[in-house]
């Protein structure tokens, strides 16, 4: 199994979630986030006054997946992701490999497995 984390756009989370759910990805989790990577600062014009921004917005979103999804899940990720233009800022994905998965409310004592 893997484990996908990816920072994105907060405008294109609806359209990553819709493309996931085509895949039939069984579930996701999806917050709030803020950073920086080599752009530093997010400038905006508020009243004719520049102000910069040293933490931009973003999605985080993780999702929990069988080996064989993975080439597709992070295609449909990337594509759904990218901006027109293919912009810098337009996210990043990070992949873990899960070696076990226990669900609280249906398992028994862990420690007897």
């Amino acid at each position: 199994m893997k484990k996908l984390e990816a920072i994105l756009r907060p405008e294109r989370i609806t359209v990553v979630r819709q493309r996931l759910q085509e895949l039939g990805v069984s579930g996701m989790t999806i917050l709030d986030a803020s950073g920086w990577s080599k752009m530093r600062e997010f400038h905006l014009q508020w009243r004719g006054q520049d102000i910069a921004y040293d933490l931009v917005p973003k999605v985080k979103l993780e999702v929990v997946i069988p080996d064989s999804q993975l080439d597709s899940v992070v295609q449909a990720i990337t594509e759904s992701a990218r901006t027109e233009e293919g912009e810098h800022g337009d996210g990043v994905i990070f992949i873990f490999t899960i070696e076990e998965v226990v669900n609280i409310g249906s398992s028994d004592n862990p420690k007897e497995r």
